[in-house]
């Protein structure tokens, strides 16, 4: 998709021509097939000006080998009316890689692979348990799917896999079959593609697993799959900060994040800690998403995404009927297409897809 800007900008003097200025032009420019600027995305590491040169440094990680290439035309047309006589755009790791040393230990990134079959993996995370963080994961899963794209997902809660229940295959442990080839073929529910660690772990084992047991676990599961053809792939994580989004990040490359949260301040306390684990991650954040909201409140969501820069998904309405819903297996998108419930969980999805690239086209 090629990258547009809309930064029309009058020529400036060189006296106005600084740093500051030049950084606010960079957050109208956005990353290309997204809708998200590069700012946001935490991919401007260094602006410097000095009397009308200009030069950038982006962080960036990417196997596709046209996007530095797009970055820096896109660059140098917004920054042209500001009245640059040369603008230079330099493209580094995220993280800095040392020379190569025997004794140091292996870069963890180094074998992190794009999926060959799904075009986008978004995750879903908390900061902390208990706010319906997998209802929102499997709502906005099958959202995605009414809005026309191939959605799957994978149930990545080491610790608590709920999507089996919320699906209704609670017998999938005795469903789930290995392809020839050795890689785990993903079972259907409500027509989604989806895999859980829950078909996989006996009951209680997870609780003791740690640090390099969990990351080899979710490398191999995130990447063991047979997946069809798929638009979207939408993770549930567990809740928290651990080792989990840290494997998985390392594992496959991620389009972007979701964060769920509740009205109630600790909630949103705990939201933000997960945005910035993302951050750190060099993983995007999409934006933030507001559960039950109206009986705990209203207006947490919001304000944390303002205070991270963020976009706000939407907020979905207290609604006791989701928990019996979830617990028969019939999740509400299905269950109540048409209800409030439902369609908050639509505009989300658009909101998520659109932030991926796509825009609906009605008629």
């Amino acid at each position: 998709m090629p990258i547009s800007s809309d930064s029309a900008v009058a020529p400036a003097a060189a006296d106005e021509l600084t740093a500051e200025r030049v950084e606010q032009i960079l957050k109208t420019i956005p990353y290309p097939g997204l809708t998200r600027d590069l700012v946001s995305f935490g991919m401007v590491r260094h602006v410097s000006v000095c009397d009308r040169r200009v030069k950038v440094q982006l962080a960036l990680r990417t196997s596709d080998d046209t996007i530095p290439a797009r970055l820096t035309s896109a660059i140098e047309t917004a920054l042209g009316p500001l009245g640059t006589t040369s603008v230079a755009v330099e493209i580094v790791a995220p993280a800095s890689t040392p020379a190569p040393n025997r004794h140091a230990p292996p870069d963890p990134w180094s074998d992190q692979v794009r999926l060959a079959t799904v075009r986008h993996v978004i995750a879903v995370g908390a900061g902390k348990g208990g706010v319906g963080k997998s209802t929102v994961a499997v709502n906005i899963a099958l959202a995605l799917a009414r809005e026309g794209l191939r959605a799957g997902l994978l149930d990545a809660d080491i610790y608590g896999p709920s999507l089996p229940i919320l699906l209704g295959i609670e017998d999938g442990a005795s469903r789930v079959r290995m392809s020839a080839d050795k890689h785990i073929e993903p079972l259907e529910a409500h027509g989604l593609p989806m895999i859980s660690f829950g078909f996989f772990l006996g009951e209680g084992s997870p609780a003791i697993w740690r640090g390099p047991m969990v990351s080899k676990a979710v490398k191999q599961f995130a990447r063991g799959v047979a997946w069809p053809a798929l638009d979207v792939l939408v993770v549930d994580l567990p809740p928290g900060t651990g080792d989990v989004p840290l494997s998985l990040a390392q594992a496959v490359a991620l389009s972007g994040a979701v964060i769920v949260t509740q009205p109630p301040r600790v909630a949103a306390a705990e939201a933000r800690k997960a945005a910035e684990m993302f951050r750190a991650l060099e993983v995007p954040v999409l934006g933030v998403v507001e559960n039950m909201s109206g009986v705990f409140g209203r207006g947490a969501g919001r304000s944390v995404a303002s205070e991270l820069g963020v976009p706000f998904l939407g907020d979905i309405p207290f609604d006791p009927a989701v928990v019996d819903e979830g617990d028969r297996g019939t999740p509400t998108v299905v269950a109540r297409p048409a209800s409030a419930t439902a369609l908050a969980f639509d505009r989300i999805a658009t909101s998520v897809a659109a932030a991926l690239g796509w825009q609906r086209t009605d008629g």
